[in-house]
Order: C-alpha cells, then structure tokens, then sequence
C-alpha cells in the first residue's frame, strides 16, 4: 500500500478529484468522509501486515502464540522479552548438538555473556550465565529443556558484576596537642615555740 495514502488519504483522494470539483464544498465533505474510511482501512493494513511478524506483532498476537506454546506470563515480563521467548521456541531445532547450543547461547547473550563446559564422559553441561539482560536465567532454561536430550545433567547458573560509579570523599586535619604535667611540692610555715629543759642527778652508794 502507497504509504502516501495511509498518511494524508483527503490529500491523495483530492488529487485524484477533477480539477472542476474540487471547489465544490460537496465534494469536500465527500473526499473527507471517504478519507475517513482510508485511513481506518490503512490502520487494520498496517496493523495486519506487522502481525505477520513476532518482531513487530502487538501484544495481542504475542498473547496468542505464548497460549499455543503454553507460556506464562509473569509480572515484570515486558513484551520485547515475550518476544524474545516466541522466537526462541520457533528458532528451536533438533537433532541437539554442542554447536546449536553455543550458537543459541550466543544469540541470548553474546559470545562473552556465558561460559559452557562440557563433561562428555559424565554427560553434564555446566552452563555460567554472566550476562545482566532481564529473564537471562529464564531463556536459558527455557531453551534447555527443549533441546538437551534428557539423560544430560544440567548444572547452570547466573552470576553477574555490576559496576555503580561514585565517588567517595576523604577529609581529614591534622593538629598537635601538648600535654604536660606540674607537680607542685608546698612548704607551709607554722609559727610556735618550743621549750626543752632538763635535768641531771646522781647517786652513790657506799657501802660501809
């Protein structure tokens, strides 16, 4: 559809319109009530043709297609994430592979956002999620248990560093102190007076 026409309809019918009418406020009001139905015609278009698409459907379509796959919704979920999920379960393919499952964990989170170790003797996965997006721990899981076979164990987490920038400010003073320590040692003075006597005596003792 011309986009001229979804855009200003009155415009496009009235160029269309002989020259001789135009001028009529008959054909005016005809132009604009027709142009009313256009552009209502282009909206149900517009809206049909990005429905043919998940990266471009209204939430009504993406509801849709979370009921056929069986999807719940939880709070927080945004659309751009419901759609993430849609297309994960349409892109899913089997027979499961090592390659498949590094090329989809790349697609979720980028080549650095993971880190996978396999264990072919044991058949375990450990699966290291560090990437920050939202549901990062749901599309992993979400993915897995469509695609690992089911004698596979499963080991996988999330861990992820945050950076907050700040800053912290440190003030200090310096100042000195002087301590010391008087002993005072007082002499007092007490008038008085003081009188010693004394005596001598003896005795002799003869014996006759």
């Amino acid at each position: 559809m011309d986009k001229s026409i979804s855009q200003n309809p009155v415009e496009v019918l009235t160029g269309q319109l002989p020259r001789y009418f135009r001028p009529v406020i008959e054909f005016q009001e005809i132009l604009k009530a027709h142009g009313y139905g256009l552009s209502g015609i282009c909206d149900v278009m517009t809206r049909l043709q990005e429905n043919f698409y998940l990266s471009t459907c209204d939430e009504e379509t993406v509801a849709y297609y979370e009921n056929l796959f069986g999807l719940r919704v939880r709070l927080g979920d945004t659309l751009d994430f419901r759609k993430e999920r849609l297309l994960q379960k349409f892109n899913t393919v089997v027979p499961f592979s090592i390659g498949f499952l590094k090329a989809k964990l790349g697609m979720l989170y980028g080549t650095d956002g993971y880190t996978l170790d396999v264990d072919s003797v044991e058949s375990i996965l450990r699966i290291k999620v560090t990437s920050d997006r939202y549901g990062a721990i749901d599309l992993l899981y979400d993915l897995l248990w469509d695609v690992v076979p089911a004698h596979m164990k499963i080991i996988a987490n999330q861990e992820t560093v945050n950076t907050v920038p700040g800053f912290f400010n440190v003030a200090g003073g310096i100042s000195s102190a002087f301590e010391q320590t008087i002993y005072e040692y007082t002499v007092t003075d007490i008038e008085g007076k003081a009188h010693t006597s004394g005596g001598m005596s003896g005795t002799v003792i003869k014996k006759i």
